[in-house]
């Protein structure tokens, strides 16, 4: 059977063989943060084993603190590595807070002392790092699963899932380590068999190597997907340009007829733009367009899409509320657009609304066409104003005539 020290130099240069393919293969072309942080783990992973090989020497003093700091940085690197891949915030000051305490408390042990002193609270890290990166795997795979984005990879699925199971095998193995510590020592023969070095780097090497394809795989797909939803949204504001915003209404009414929830689609077209542009220029219109998309990101709720349906139209869903709240909601949003622009020093503009019920029966083109309807009639009746769309508003022929020219005339105020 091959000793410790044999096992270490195995694991360590299977680290760095990784590291450097996958640094080249996936990070590098890809950049996606998954990779980043992937590379970042194998890094300090086969830097805390190549320090272990100081074990036996004087060294193990400097060594030993070092190392185990070493592997609690790079179960932290997993688990951002396993975060990023939802896109979720990233506490990037535990990269720092954790191995330093590891760090201090294994440099205060004396050198027969540090493993006793270490092995415990170290294990201990771990198996919580490991298993918050195998919740956060298997919720991209389940998230992976049930995405509706039209664009299935059954390769990053696969690859989800063996990470998944991976991680959850780390994590499991320190969690047990940990108890088998605390139980019976870490000097019990029956430790060293179960969880001690060997068990470890054995369950290391496993896991390993049977994640180095996936991992591949996974940051590929993540810098797809990154592309893709860029394609999809407005270069300008952010927002989901035309087409993404009707697919992302469409799910939107699914989902609220699943819940038994009310959907309105709103219309919004900001008034005599085309004013802005020719007195103040296409930088302070674009500038104005950046601060409406802003406002409206701020107010919407969760499961409330919002896009740019092309100059200065925007849509948006508004989801559980009738047509009183609905009101309020746009007024909310035009008076907080006023003030955005007026502290920006842009041209104030204010906006007009328009919007019909969202049901399941609709077709989502034609509840478009009634909101933009109705849009047009606040036009006519004013501006600065939102207009919900009835059946007396379809049957107006004219309002498919003047539609396009309401908004550059003079209207007279409704009596």
């Amino acid at each position: 059977m091959l000793d410790d020290q044999t096992m270490r130099v195995a694991l360590g240069a299977v680290a760095f063989t990784v590291l450097v393919l996958f640094y080249l293969g996936v990070y590098r072309p890809t950049r996606s943060s998954f990779s980043a942080w992937w590379s970042l783990s194998l890094l300090v992973a086969g830097l805390a084993i190549t320090l272990l090989l100081f074990n036996d020497t004087p060294a193990r003093i400097a060594t030993y603190p070092v190392a185990t700091a070493l592997a609690a940085a790079g179960s932290t690197c997993v688990w951002f590595a396993m975060r990023s891949l939802r896109g979720r915030r990233l506490p990037r000051w535990l990269l720092i807070v954790g191995p330093m305490l590891i760090l201090i408390l294994a440099s205060l042990a004396t050198p027969d002392e540090n493993g006793r002193a270490t092995t415990g609270p170290v294990s201990l890290y771990m198996a919580v790092m490991f298993v918050a990166g195998a919740v956060e795997a298997w919720n991209a795979w389940q998230a992976r699963r049930a995405s509706k984005d039209g664009h299935p990879n059954g390769e990053a699925l696969v690859a989800l899932l063996v990470i998944a199971l991976a991680a959850t095998a780390l994590g499991t193995f320190y969690a047990f380590r940990f108890l088998i510590l605390m139980t019976v020592g870490s000097d019990s023969g029956t430790f060293e068999r179960t969880a001690g070095s060997g068990p470890e780097d054995v369950t290391l090497l496993v896991c390993m190597v049977a994640v180095t394809f996936s991992v591949s795989a996974v940051g590929w797909d993540q810098q797809k997907r990154a592309l893709r939803r860029l394609a999809m949204k407005d270069d300008l504001t952010g927002l989901w340009g035309r087409s993404e915003f009707r697919a992302q209404a469409t799910r939107a009414r699914a989902g609220a007829g699943s819940r038994g929830d009310r959907a309105l689609l709103v219309v919004a077209d900001l008034d005599h733009f085309k004013d802005i542009n020719d007195t103040h220029g296409h930088a302070a219109g674009d500038g104005v367009l950046v601060a409406f998309a802003a406002v409206l990101t701020s107010h919407l709720r969760p499961g409330e899409p919002a896009g740019r349906l092309g100059g200065e139209e925007f849509g948006m869903v508004l989801l559980d509320g009738d047509d009183a709240d609905a009101l309020v909601r746009l007024r909310a949003i035009s008076d907080d657009f006023a003030e955005r622009t007026r502290g920006l020093d842009l041209p104030v503009s204010t906006v007009s609304y328009g919007f019909a019920g969202l049901h399941d029966s609709d077709a989502v083109d034609q509840v478009f066409e009634q909101a933009d309807q109705a849009m047009y009639v606040a036009k006519a009746q004013g501006r600065d104003r939102a207009v919900r769309y009835t059946e007396e508003i379809g049957r107006r022929p004219s309002n498919l005539l003047r539609r396009r020219q309401s908004d550059w005339e003079d209207v007279e105020e409704p009596l």
